[in-house]
């Protein structure tokens, strides 16, 4: 949401229209311009003009365009109903609308949200009753299409009126004085300097005349070396002249809607210049001083100022039209873009005005706006106006008397008072060129001004140097931290090394130092779990009731022993650990706390005789030793829990260490001694397992990727009339189905009555009857079908051995062909005599799939 003052004191409300200007297309309609009104208005003598009130919001929206303005408010969110104001289409949406109603009415002309009527006639007399009868003809059709008037604003019969920077009278038309007053007002230089600033300015214009140079000839060699001044008469006549060419033509150029529109602003420090251009050739002139409160603000609020007070001045040219904005001023370009939440007060109340022009910012060096910079060196006296800019409180929680000597104490300190008179004379174009004292603030000089004979920066006061002290005890009043003094310090007060001082003094109180918590936790370091198994081992003591334990845990593994300790002196701790390098090997690397067992020099020897490395960590530090901590954490548990049910500890103990980690899904016995212990817990041995799942893992995988070129086929049912593949690549034959073996397998029985064992694949089903002939069994020799089917087997698995001699070794299924005749008695196959070889007669593989 935006708010916007009006010029009779009143608020609008608009939209902040940014974001929704950049994705709209404009619709492009014709507004009314100069050369379309004035043949119509040859005959015209009295004149009147009527304004419309709150104009755009005669226009209702749908509801998808509606949604699309929605806004923020304290109040929650809203979404206008009717066309707002600050949308780059809404002028001509407008203007379109409005003509389409009044476009019938004669002498009537509407121009945005003002209406012209003309009244015509012989005589001022008839003139006067033409528009009379106009003007009841227009309030009853603005009665008919709900067309507010506003009262307040209209001009009626008048003998002249504005339009467009031009005076229509009943004798024709004239230029508004207005458009060229910067010009014809404007004072005659007292010194080099702005000689040379309006040479600058008329050397821009001589393209238009080229005649030009010689009237300046006089005005010009006061620029030249060693020529003393003197303005004199010639001079002033020279500049009279000048500025009477500069406002006429062919300089100055009549508005045309079709070209792009250029305004050229400019702020000095006392005041404001503009120029409206197209083609570079100069439409209408602006300049006015600044206030006094004006002149206190910070640089890029004059030049925001600038283009607002030149936008406004130009109303009739910048309203409803894209406007290139060219100004010296180059932070303006970052701000324009950014939220209108992010600027400052001030600034935020400027730009909000600006939000009902369509404009597009571009930065330009100072050099090339040549009569903007001299017009607002030369500005023309203004009167005190009236600002409706909010009124922008130093802060509201601040004192009277503590706000009176921050004043006076500015006024006391000469770096502030050299910043203060920089501020209002205007920042140099380098940093160099600045006092010492000024140039730490070079680069926040955008955010600095005065308000009220105080500094400030943004919204925060500038502390004087001698109030510092003062202020910063007021700050620590409470004893806050660091960061809690510099988020109530910041937004409120400012002086240079703010941060660094608050930081000094929270460091330096001594009742903070003594009350202050312990600082937080160090980044966690993972200390290495040695390189192998049994490589760094961890060791603590662990106590129950009067017993002593010994508990070591193997950092690569987690395997963890506990051991019986009689005595807790280093020999006994030397012993057990001798034990369990025996079972174990030697580690490389001991870790235990800073027990007298440990740190002792017969505990020193023995690392040191043994090659081990033995580290201890940081007193009172007992997470700096976790592993053993942890184990025995986890013994101490384990045995009080089963000497309260009564149960056995060791097999307990034996039961974690079979127990899988979660990080590696492999238990410490595993990774320790490469194996599970058996406990009395029934298991699988750990290697068949993994081995069994990583082959069915590996089958899904291969039918996976088999079954993406593949397609289920319906089963075949029995006496189904099918065709099928004798052999590869060989002729299909008809046929029935007599059985189905498995899934994809059946036996087929050709019309000769021979069966075949055929896959699915090799069979397909027919709507031909097939005339089975039975025949006598015999046996047919046929070349078995070759077909190719993935096999899903386990590398790491053998085959099958093949077994010589053995009789009593049963056929392998696929060896046993079944025997089909088409006889209900089934016949008995005679067992084959043994020969002296003693072998075991069996048929090729070539004839599996045969039957008779």
């Amino acid at each position: 949401m935006a708010v916007v003052h009006k010029p009779n004191g009143k608020l609008r409300i608009c939209i902040d229209p940014q974001a929704l200007n950049t994705a709209l297309q404009r619709e492009h309609y014709p507004l009314p311009v100069l050369d379309d009104i004035l043949p119509k208005l040859q005959k015209a003598k009295i004149f009147s003009k009527l304004d419309i009130k709150e104009a755009f919001w005669h226009v209702c929206l749908d509801d998808r365009s509606s949604e699309l303005t929605t806004m923020i408010t304290p109040f929650g969110r809203f979404r206008w109903a009717r066309l707002p104001f600050g949308l780059k289409v809404s002028s001509e949406i407008f203007q379109r609308k409005l003509s389409e109603t009044l476009c019938e009415m004669e002498g009537i002309f509407p121009v945005i949200d003002d209406i012209i009527v003309a009244g015509c006639g012989e005589t001022a007399e008839l003139a006067r009753e033409d528009n009379s009868a106009k003007l009841q003809n227009l309030y009853k059709k603005c009665a008919e299409s709900n067309i507010i008037l506003n009262d307040d604003k209209k001009e009626l019969f008048l003998e002249e009126i504005s339009f467009h920077g031009h005076k229509i009278t009943s004798n024709g038309v004239k230029a508004d004085e207005n458009k060229v007053d910067a010009i014809l007002k404007m004072k005659s230089p007292t010194d080099v300097s702005s000689v040379k600033r309006f040479c600058g300015m008329v050397q821009y214009m001589a393209k238009f005349l080229p005649s030009l140079s010689t009237t300046m000839e006089p005005i010009r060699v006061l620029t030249r070396k060693n020529v003393p001044w003197n303005w004199s008469a010639e001079c002033e006549q020279a500049f009279l002249e000048v500025k009477h060419k500069l406002t006429s033509a062919p300089v100055l150029a009549y508005f045309n809607p079709d070209l792009e529109l250029l305004l050229q602003t400019d702020s000095s420090k006392d005041g404001i210049g503009a120029v409206l251009m197209q083609n570079g050739q100069p439409i209408e002139y602006a300049s006015r001083s600044l206030t006094t409160a004006q002149r206190k603000w910070a640089q890029i609020e004059k030049e925001a100022l600038s283009i607002l007070v030149g936008l406004k001045r130009f109303d009739q040219y910048t309203y409803g039209r894209t406007v290139i904005i060219e100004n010296d001023h180059k932070p303006l370009e970052t701000i324009l873009r950014k939220p209108l939440s992010s600027a400052p007060r001030r600034l935020q109340d400027i730009i909000m005005e600006m939000n009902r022009y369509d404009i597009q910012f571009r930065f330009v060096k100072g050099s090339k706006l040549l009569i903007a910079d001299t017009l607002s060196r030369s500005y023309l006296p203004t009167e005190t106006e009236h600002e409706r800019t909010r009124v922008l409180c130093v802060n509201e929680d601040i004192s009277d008397s503590r706000l009176e000597k921050i004043r006076n104490e500015t006024s006391r300190d000469k770096s502030l008072m050299d910043l203060k008179e920089t501020i209002e004379n205007g920042w140099p174009p380098a940093k160099h060129m600045l006092k010492d004292t000024c140039k730490p603030y070079y680069d926040m000089r955008e955010t600095l001004s005065i308000i009220d004979g105080v500094l400030v920066k943004g919204e925060a006061i500038i502390i004087p140097k001698s109030m510092v002290s003062e202020i910063k005890s007021l700050l620590h009043s409470a004893h806050l931290g660091y960061d809690s003094m510099i988020r109530r310090a910041r937004g409120n007060i400012f002086w240079l090394q703010m941060n660094a001082n608050i930081k000094q003094m929270a460091e330096n109180c001594v009742p903070c130092q003594e009350m202050k918590a312990k600082p937080m936790k160090t980044p966690l370091i993972q200390h290495s779990d040695g390189k192998g198994p049994w490589n760094k081992i961890g060791l603590d003591l662990l106590q129950i009731k009067d017993r002593n334990y010994l508990v070591s845990i193997d950092y690569y593994s987690n395997y963890i022993e506990v051991d019986y300790l009689t005595s807790t002196t280093s020999s006994q701790v030397i012993q057990i650990l001798k034990k369990q390098f025996a079972h174990f090997g030697i580690p490389s690397i001991i870790k235990s706390d800073n027990g007298t067992q440990f740190t002792s020099s017969e505990f020193r020897k023995f690392t040191e005789s043994w090659g081990i490395k033995h580290k201890t960590s940081s007193p009172n530090h007992q997470r700096a030793n976790g592993k053993a901590e942890s184990a025995v954490k986890i013994a101490k548990h384990l045995m009080i829990k089963c000497n309260r049910e009564g149960s056995d500890p060791y097999l307990a103990l034996m039961e974690q260490r079979n127990t899988p980690r979660q990080d590696t899904n492999l238990s410490p016995n595993e990774i320790l001694l490469g194996r599970q212990t058996r406990t009395l817990l029934p298991s699988v041995p750990k290697d068949q397992h993994r081995k069994i799942h990583k082959r069915e893992r590996r089958k899904r995988s291969i039918k996976k990727h088999y079954d993406k070129s593949a397609k289920h086929q319906p089963n075949l049912d029995i006496n189904q009339n099918v065709y099928f593949e004798l052999r590869e690549n060989a002729k299909w034959v008809l046929g029935k189905i007599v059985k189905q073996i498995d899934k994809y397998t059946y036996i087929v029985k050709s019309q000769e009555g021979v069966t075949y064992r055929r896959n699915r694949l090799h069979i397909r089903p027919t709507a031909v009857e097939a005339v089975i002939r039975d025949k006598s069994p015999i046996r047919v020799v046929e070349p078995n079908i070759q077909v190719s089917y993935p096999v899903i087997q386990d590398p790491s698995q053998n085959p099958i051995p093949k077994i010589v001699n053995d009789t009593s070794q049963p056929l392998k299924p696929s060896e046993i062909v079944p025997v089909i005749t088409p006889t209900s008695a089934p016949t008995q196959e005679t067992a084959p005599l043994l020969r002296r070889s003693d072998r075991i007669r069996r048929r090729p593989a070539k004839f599996d799939d045969y039957t008779t």
